[in-house]
């Protein structure tokens, strides 16, 4: 096969690994409480307790999504008592947001749950080198690298 086929299979390949995470994250579960809660609420938490305090922007940014989008999930999540948030008192405008104890509950859990997952993947990838998972992030870095470019002109574009 050559270089352009399996590129595209490449591709196509990552389509179908986009379509079964979006599937699996549409799921709820349990993570350590009572609350069943879906992959992008506890993504949201993890990106919270990664730092120490944050805000709707930091997180925005980091999702690629908008502020207000943020804004709602952390509604969720605080009615849900899970996070906190309030007023910077250097900044009157910005709000701090952070994890709750309860929040914390989730937020290792399912740090806990990834490590247990990544390793059953690991398991099943034996046959491949550091250095071939390596070659991999990279190839995956320059498509994510091209494609946020290309998001980048069209919200550009758009104003």
């Amino acid at each position: 096969m050559d270089k352009e086929k399996i590129f595209y299979e490449l591709m196509e390949t990552i389509y179908e690994t986009s379509r079964l995470i979006s599937s699996y994250e549409n799921v709820p579960r349990k993570y350590g409480t009572e609350d069943e809660l879906y992959m992008i609420e506890v993504h949201t938490l993890n990106l919270i307790g990664d730092q120490i305090k944050t805000t709707t922007s930091e997180i925005a940014e980091i999702k690629n999504c908008t502020k207000s989008a943020v804004s709602q999930m952390v509604d969720k999540l605080i009615k849900k008592g899970l996070v906190i948030k309030y007023r910077n008192l250097d900044n009157y405008r910005e709000f701090h947001i952070e994890l709750t104890p309860k929040g914390k509950i989730v937020y290792e859990y399912h740090k806990n749950l990834d490590l247990e997952e990544y390793r059953s993947h690991l398991k099943n990838l034996e046959q491949f080198t550091a250095e071939d998972f390596q070659k991999y992030i990279t190839v995956l870095n320059l498509i994510n690298h091209r494609t946020q470019s290309v998001l980048n002109d069209k919200k550009s574009k758009a104003y």
